[in-house]
């Protein structure tokens, strides 16, 4: 086992249990295997493959049956946008997709993405590497789909991104300027620092849950519980040149949750943050690490049209869009976006939006860890029983520290 991915699970548990054996285990109980669901497939935005193109890898987790094509559609947004703003890349989609009433090449029909290999088996750890190594200049990594704080989920049944094998190898083959986001529940507590020291490359994870958002009539994105404030639209008017209906898959995106996460893993009232914070665990001597983010942020669905040179107005509206959220409360936004402008100005950097505990955090990971109880070496941790282990923050600076970080990087463009 390499050390760069043990760490996914060393620090995760009680010290007095146990380390689980967590090689290509779910992480999540209960599912059935299903032998006719035994494939993955892959595809690109009607592109033939070339490995020696540039390439962004978008890998779309299982939604279990259970779910609808959400994550589906929000890398597909993702992946558009790459399209648009680099249209010599190729766009590839990797996804064992199992949504609910639907088969795997029935969603890739239904967005327009073409199908250029149907491959055996569940889509695993060492299936995802065996794909990836085909492609010689890796330009992002994002993945959308379920995930826990040491996990992020592929396939359906016991298919999860834990093993370091062969993994480090992919280094050497993320550009200049590469970098990867982890769209999925506290992804960003382990995950996304491991896989930045192990790749080299700045890697952005979530320190709460990930929630489905979806564009309004006023040209923001809400959250389910928050769209009441504003109708639904039929087409996507801001992110790109022209008009997109929707029936494209282009007005979902997967964002943070204001709140603390609780749920399946447990309660992590005692801390978290509002936003997907990048990581940066590596020696960086050329700036890749601003760099990398910069090319990520141009690339997210935003309040504004994705242009590879956008004006500072442009891309700082796209700053305040990743970094704060909506809510039902018409001037929740707006607050976020005027208490970093007073931190900064003041110069103290303190402010918090996320409602408890703010975490600490700095490009090596945050002043937290997740503790859980059972595990063993063949066995998850127990259900509803992980939880926080940190100290309260009195004085927050994390989010106007990474405003100025995307700041400086615009200056790199």
């Amino acid at each position: 086992m390499k050390k760069g991915f043990l760490l996914f699970f060393v620090i995760l548990f009680n010290p007095q249990a146990r380390v689980p054996n967590l090689l290509d285990r779910s992480g999540f109980n209960g599912e059935k295997n299903n032998s006719h669901k035994s494939r993955f497939l892959v595809g690109t935005l009607n592109q033939k493959l070339n490995p020696q193109t540039p390439t962004h890898i978008l890998v779309i987790g299982s939604a279990m049956s259970v779910d609808s094509d959400q994550f589906f559609q929000s890398a597909l947004l993702r992946g558009k946008i790459f399209q648009a703003l680099h249209p010599k890349h190729q766009v590839v989609f990797i996804s064992q997709p199992d949504v609910i009433k639907a088969t795997q090449e029935e969603v890739f029909q239904r967005y327009g993405v073409k199908v250029v290999a149907t491959e055996k088996g569940q889509l695993t750890a060492a299936q995802l590497y065996r794909v990836m190594k085909k492609f010689k200049q890796i330009a992002s990594f994002d993945f959308y789909g379920h995930a826990s704080p040491w996990s992020l989920r592929l396939g359906q049944t016991k298919a999860s991104m834990y093993t370091s094998k062969g993994f480090e190898k992919l280094r050497d083959q993320f550009m200049k300027g590469a970098f990867a986001t982890l769209n999925g529940c506290n992804t960003g507590f382990m995950v996304a620092p491991a896989l930045s020291k192990l790749w080299n490359i700045p890697v952005s994870g979530t320190l709460t849950g990930a929630l489905f958002e979806r564009l309004q009539a006023d040209n923001h994105w809400y959250k389910k519980v928050d769209r009441t404030r504003s109708e639904w639209v039929v087409r996507n008017n801001i992110n790109f040149k022209e008009r997109r209906s929707c029936s494209e898959g282009v007005c979902w995106r997967l964002k943070s949750q204001r709140n603390d996460y609780a749920s399946y893993w447990g309660n992590f009232k005692a801390g978290g943050l509002s936003f997907s914070k990048f990581f940066c665990d590596y020696s960086d001597s050329n700036d890749s690490c601003l760099k990398g983010m910069a090319n990520s942020l141009l690339a997210e669905p935003s309040t504004n049209e994705a242009k590879l040179i956008p004006s500072w107005e442009e891309y700082e509206a796209k700053v305040f869009d990743h970094l704060c959220s909506t809510a039902i409360d018409p001037n929740y936004f707006q607050k976020c976006i005027e208490g970093i402008q007073s931190a900064v100005n003041t110069g103290d950097h303190v402010f918090q939006m996320h409602p408890g505990n703010a975490l600490q955090c700095d490009f090596k990971s945050c002043n937290a860890r997740v503790v859980c109880d059972g595990g063993s070496s063949t066995s998850e941790p127990l259900a509803g029983s992980c939880r926080i282990d940190t100290v309260e923050n009195t004085q927050p600076t994390t989010l106007v520290r990474e405003y100025l970080h995307f700041k400086k990087a615009y200056k790199l463009l």
